[in-house]
């Protein structure tokens, strides 16, 4: 198994033989872990539109829609990107449309990939599972934070590649391994540092933040499957 981590999505065109590919879409603060959670609360599937005016759409004929820029709430849709705003009872039994800064423009790029599968901390060991399973060459899919690296999704990609030291790893694969070794008992400390924690706390939700570095508090993964992300 080969293991290729692209750290930003201007990196992402690098990427040859793409369709016989697993690619492991990262976005932790917050698309792909709230993306997690919705599917853990019982939505039957999220639609992931990289367009806001798409989710308008959606919203326009009667879908639940969720939707940040910049890490506001889009004015007017029922949820922001706040894995808290999606609660069981609001969503259970539904499909709900989400368009975020990052993380949704990174699953439409990846769609043609063999399969494109959604990453947290929340739900990493079942992740590891699943891409073992599919034993595929894997991509690691970092969203960064508008085309820039950023820290949590690199050590996301670290953690998932802890379980894959002795495979086939790219360079930027080893930075991430190295990185996540040194910070893997104090993540939420590491990540006070980062640029993304410091805009995320400036609109008051740490809270966010502590939850997404939770380890392995879900048992199920998310795919895409027809341009929509549903449980494995």
């Amino acid at each position: 198994m080969k293991i290729e981590t692209v750290l930003s999505p201007a990196l992402f065109y690098q990427i040859e033989h793409l369709e016989d590919k697993v690619v492991v879409v990262i976005d932790i603060l917050r698309a792909t872990s709230t993306i997690t959670t919705i599917l853990h609360h019982g939505a039957t599937a999220v639609i992931p539109t990289k367009e806001e005016a798409v989710a308008q759409e959606y919203k326009a004929k009667g879908y639940l829609a969720g939707g940040e820029r910049s890490g506001e709430t889009i004015p007017g849709f029922d949820f922001g990107n706040s894995p808290f705003h999606y609660k069981r009872e609001l969503i259970h039994g539904k499909e709900i449309v989400l368009t975020t800064t990052n993380g949704t423009k990174c699953i439409e790029m990846a769609q043609n990939a063999y399969q494109v599968v959604i990453g947290s901390f929340l739900n990493l060991n079942k992740v590891v599972e699943h891409i073992t399973f599919m034993n595929r060459d894997i991509v690691l899919f970092c969203a960064g934070w508008k085309e820039k690296i950023n820290l949590e999704d690199s050590l996301f990609a670290g953690a998932v590649a802890s379980y894959f030291a002795d495979d086939d790893l790219d360079d930027s694969t080893l930075l991430c391994l190295d990185s996540y070794k040194v910070t893997k008992d104090h993540l939420f400390d590491t990540l006070r540092k980062s640029n993304h924690f410091r805009r995320l706390a400036s609109k008051g939700v740490i809270e966010d933040i502590e939850y997404c570095c939770m380890l392995n508090t879900i048992n199920s993964v998310g795919i895409l499957k027809d341009g929509k992300l549903i449980l494995a």
